[in-house]
């Protein structure tokens, strides 16, 4: 099924010569906030935001990115690996109170067509999203970060263990990043274990936890070529970059992506409010009562609770601080009981028994963003740059699972994969072959 294949990796050639890795990486494009943004930039001239994100404002993006790649490869910054490779990763990261590593792979995966059931995705995307990472793809021929995809390893984990046997030896590079995040990188160039995870990999189906919108500008980006050449099968164009972690690995974490009302009109305000009164049970929310101290925004999370089947719960937090919590009436949640898991789903109800009939497909793009941390959504609340925030609680991985495999799609945004793969460790080139 899958094809997964060594590539000869872009790396930061100032990381191999003792210092940090984590000094030149960056979030993907879409977790990087403006904040986020000047940090990175302060910490090196050199740091791939400059590439994954580019200057947010001015005509002249992809020419910026153009030239100033252009530049770090003429001056040595990013080198070519000499030999195709799978990079070996480990990541550690602090989640609820505990430290949890993360292990998986960098590698080559075959471009398929959703219907042929060997890649699967699970959210909609949106147009001007993917447009932009094709431009960008254009610009840098390059893919500059990974997709995180999670696959099925065999009963015995024979993928497991080799990356297990990989990881026991010194890493080639180490990084560290903010908020405890930390990388630690090997390269698996011998061609007789490659082979070997090449075949295993092949009874695999690749499920899309992170990236779609990646993904579809890679099959855009394909296409374009090919409307203008014929190409080869070995050709770098036919593959994307992902970061590979099998489902049953333990810091495989998923939460709640949340969403954020802005510039609606007082017509439209008030119809949300409507709607929601109609289809739930509003509870008001006293969250001094909840906390001994002064509340946080993560009690916000504890106040919505953990997802159970045949539940359509989530919590609104207003500008006056006030917050609520929404609740599919019971005798609603139980017509729910036994149906697929994305009828379930507290995204595909959301959009489709609210957001979708307040707004219109017309509107809800423009009035309804995603934020990671639900410390945003309070702080783009309470600083009135967003009206109403939205607080969701994460798919339970068996959720996940039964969506996928089913072919169904969520709305844009609804999985929360966390870390997610930094930008910048392994970049891939489009160019030649791999």
């Amino acid at each position: 099924m899958a094809e997964v294949r060594a590539f000869r990796g872009i790396r930061f050639s100032a990381a191999s010569q003792g210092r940090d890795l984590g000094d030149y990486l960056s979030p993907p494009f879409d977790m990087i906030t403006p904040a986020v943004e000047s940090e990175l930039l302060d910490r090196s001239e050199h740091n791939i935001v400059r590439l994954e994100l580019a200057p947010r404002e001015g005509a002249d993006r992809y020419g910026y990115v153009a030239e100033t790649q252009g530049r770090w490869e003429a001056d040595g910054v990013l080198m070519r690996d000499a030999e195709p490779s799978v990079y070996v990763t480990e990541e550690s990261f602090e989640y609820d109170g505990k430290v949890q590593t993360r292990r998986g792979f960098i590698a080559a995966v075959r471009l398929e067509e959703y219907d042929r059931g060997i890649v699967f995705p699970h959210e909609q995307t949106r147009g001007p999203w993917v447009e932009d990472r094709v431009k960008m793809m254009r610009a840098t021929r390059s893919a500059l970060s990974p997709l995180l995809v999670v696959f099925q390893d065999d009963i015995r984990h024979s993928v497991g263990g080799i990356i297990r046997a990989i990881a026991g030896g010194p890493p080639l590079e180490v990084a560290t990043m903010a908020g405890g995040y930390s990388l630690r990188l090997w390269q698996l160039k011998d061609p007789g274990t490659l082979e070997v995870l090449r075949g295993l990999m092949r009874d695999s189906a690749i499920f899309i936890a992170d990236g779609h919108h990646r993904y579809e500008a890679a099959m855009r980006y394909r296409s374009a070529i090919r409307a203008e050449r014929e190409i080869e099968s070995d050709e770098a164009v036919n593959y994307r970059m992902m970061h590979i972690v099998s489902i049953d690995e333990p810091g495989l974490i998923t939460r709640g992506y949340h969403r954020v009302i802005h510039d609606a009109t007082r017509d439209e305000l008030d119809r949300l409010a409507a709607r929601i009164e109609e289809v739930c049970e509003v509870e008001n929310v006293s969250l001094a009562d909840r906390v001994e101290t002064a509340w946080r925004p993560s009690d916000l999370l504890s106040a919505v609770g953990s997802r159970h089947d045949g539940e359509f719960v989530f919590g609104l937090y207003e500008l006056s601080g006030g917050f609520k919590i929404a609740r599919m009436a019971s005798a609603d949640s139980e017509i729910l009981i036994g149906t697929d898991a994305l009828e379930r789903s507290d995204y595909r109800r959301l959009h489709s028994e609210i957001l979708d009939v307040v707004f219109g497909e017309d509107r809800v793009d423009a009035a309804v963003d995603f934020e990671y941390e639900v410390e945003n959504v309070v702080s783009k609340v309470d600083s009135d740059e967003a009206q109403v925030g939205i607080i969701m609680r994460s798919i339970p991985m068996h959720e996940f699972v039964d969506i996928v495999t089913r072919g169904d799609r969520l709305p844009p945004k609804a999985t929360n994969f966390y870390p997610k793969p930094p930008a910048g460790a392994v970049i891939q080139s489009l160019e030649g072959y791999l």
